[in-house]
């Protein structure tokens, strides 16, 4: 009956609205095959986060995911065999920050709570809503101050050990390491305790989780990241640390299977920190793990975006294989998106930089009179020189990223190449592979 009534409150809340130009759906799974289905989403290169949850009352799991960087923020409830129960968006429909996800009780209800921020870009702006996707929080809270952009990673369980449970907020990549402690109490959050889980100079993001009135967090966006356990029922109090030797560029989450700790890393492994033992997953490098209370206790996974960049700058990366470009600021991702590069080897590969940011230029050519080829296509919006005839540019003529289209130059949609202009300096590094 819950599952029934469940659905139909979706439905009349929120259309499902997907994004179908992308053929490439994102892929949730379980470890052993038992479960998996394909969603469709606009952004693949974006990702998304997963929590697997029981957002009723009979103890069956609903799978949640919430887009990634590049996509609509919605949030889609599904049952165990992919089927969809309903969805919506936590923010504007143009916000394509994408959405960190974690479910827990917050109220004191024994009904699960769905609670989202920004993966990054957008403000620290965290959102609560109950498990029929309305908002509970008035709003919402900023659980940092408002212009920061770095992202929040979130933590929920009881670790004040008063059998309530607490949200535990925890800057992304390019934050300090302050860890805040929040109360949901009268529809709004209350700050209960904060801290800083590492060195304050520290700027690797830190993820976190809570068990057994404990919390655990560790250092993201480091290949050798410090790990700590934190007793939060008063002031925090560290109670053990290590470091972890993972030999890669950073991770992607921290979960417990059954007892045990575990982190899984950008290149697909998944290292169970008690045992100091790894498992290594071909070909699911950036991906999301989380693991289930139900379903037999399985582990899953969801594509999560190419968090970071083997080089620690600001710059500019543009697969011609993939047809996708990305952006990264100081190593971490930044925005994501299809692009439409030359026909052939026309788009030089190799090391470039922004020579100039143009606002507008007149794309015209001659191969000789009366030659089909010839072309001229006004003036267009939004350029980026990173050769003498070559450019990053707004390309109104198609919508077919994803596919070479071009004579040389880097095609973008009007969207993605306003942000890319917007965002991106004179004098960066544009690699072409």
């Amino acid at each position: 009956m819950k599952k029934v009534l469940l659905a139909s409150l979706f439905l009349l809340l929120t259309p499902v609205v997907t994004n179908a130009h992308n053929s490439e759906p994102i892929t949730v799974q379980s470890l052993d095959k038992s479960v998996s289905f394909e969603l469709p989403i606009d952004n693949t290169g974006g990702g998304a986060s997963m929590v697997i949850a029981d957002l009723g009352t009979d103890g069956t799991e609903e799978i949640i995911v919430a887009n990634g960087l590049g996509n609509e923020p919605r949030v889609r409830v599904l049952r165990q065999d992919g089927s969809e129960i309903g969805s919506f968006l936590a923010f504007a429909p143009t916000m394509g920050v994408g959405l960190n996800l974690v479910v827990c009780d917050l109220t004191g209800d024994s009904q699960n709570e769905i609670i989202v921020a920004p993966m990054r870009g957008g403000g620290p702006h965290v959102r609560i809503f109950n498990s029929f996707g309305n908002a509970i929080d008035g709003g919402g809270f900023f659980a940092y101050a408002e212009n920061f952009r770095g992202g929040v990673n979130l933590a929920c369980g009881d670790v004040s050990g008063d059998s309530q449970n607490e949200l535990v907020t925890l800057p992304a990549p390019g934050g300090g390491p302050h860890v805040r402690v929040w109360n949901f109490k009268n529809a709004s959050a209350q700050l209960n305790n904060e801290f800083f889980a590492f060195d304050k100079s520290h700027r690797a993001g830190v993820l976190g989780v809570v068990k057994n009135n404990l919390l655990y967090v560790v250092e993201q966006h480091s290949n050798n990241p410090n790990r700590k356990t934190f007793s939060v029922k008063s002031n925090a109090r560290e109670i053990h640390k290590s470091n972890l030797n993972l030999s890669t560029l950073g991770l992607t989450n921290i979960f417990f299977i059954k007892n045990d700790l575990h982190v899984s890393t950008t290149d697909g492994v998944i290292h169970n920190i008690k045992t100091n033992t790894s498992n290594t997953i071909n070909n699911l490098q950036e991906s999301f793990f989380v693991t289930s209370n139900g379903l037999s206790g399985k582990t899953f996974y969801v594509n999560s975006r190419q968090l970071f960049d083997e080089k620690n700058t600001t710059r500019i990366l543009v697969d011609t294989k993939t047809q996708r470009l990305y952006a990264y600021k100081d190593g971490v991702l930044e925005n994501t998106f299809l692009i439409s590069s030359g026909y052939g080897n026309a788009t030089p590969v190799g090391i470039h930089h922004i020579l100039a940011k143009i606002p507008k230029v007149h794309y015209t050519w001659s191969y000789g009179e009366n030659d089909p080829r010839n072309y001229d296509l006004g003036l267009v919006p939004y350029n980026l020189r990173i050769y003498p005839h070559i450019y990053l540019h707004y390309a109104y003529w198609h919508n077919n990223f994803g596919h070479k289209m071009s004579h040389g130059c880097v095609n973008v949609s009007l969207t993605d190449m306003k942000w890319l202009y917007e965002w991106t300096e004179t004098g960066i590094e544009v690699e072409v592979k």
